[in-house]
């Protein structure tokens, strides 16, 4: 059986990522690992962060993320894309991914979180988690193909 460990977003959750790339890329898709539990209301926006500068930042809403899931429950996780509508390029350095809220507040009984992985093939760890809370919040980043 496997146990997912969510943190309850509040006002904002974030994670740093370190980029090791020695080109730019362009993004495709952020595709952090959500959790909905009874529909909360509001509008979340997630962020990408570099240097203080927001690089990126797309709000969302709980429908929205049903409709891209093409679901109707009322519990839901499951990777999200979050497709930029202009071009995001990144180079290496460490960024801030980040999601906050507007107009919502969480309570025990209708909550967004994001799911924390151990497994994560994408994004390598510089450090050994010594119990799950240390695990990073799960996120993928879509990258096009160069040709």
């Amino acid at each position: 059986m496997t146990t997912l460990l969510v943190d309850k977003l509040g006002t904002s959750l974030e994670q740093q990522i370190d980029v090791t790339i020695t080109e730019r890329i362009h993004v495709a898709a952020f595709i952090p690992y959500i959790y909905v539990y009874n529909s909360p209301a509001g509008t979340f926006t997630f962020e990408l962060i570099k240097s203080s500068v927001t690089i990126f930042s797309q709000s969302f809403t709980v429908a929205d993320i049903k409709t891209s899931l093409g679901t109707t429950n009322n519990y839901v996780h499951s990777f999200y894309p979050i497709i930029p509508t202009s071009l995001v390029q990144m180079t290496s350095g460490i960024y801030t991914v980040k999601i906050s809220s507007s107009g919502y507040a969480a309570t025990e009984s209708s909550y967004l979180g994001w799911i924390r992985q151990h497994e994560n093939i994408q994004n390598g760890l510089e450090y050994v988690p010594t119990s799950d809370r240390q695990n990073p919040l799960a996120i993928r980043i879509k990258t096009y193909k160069r040709e």
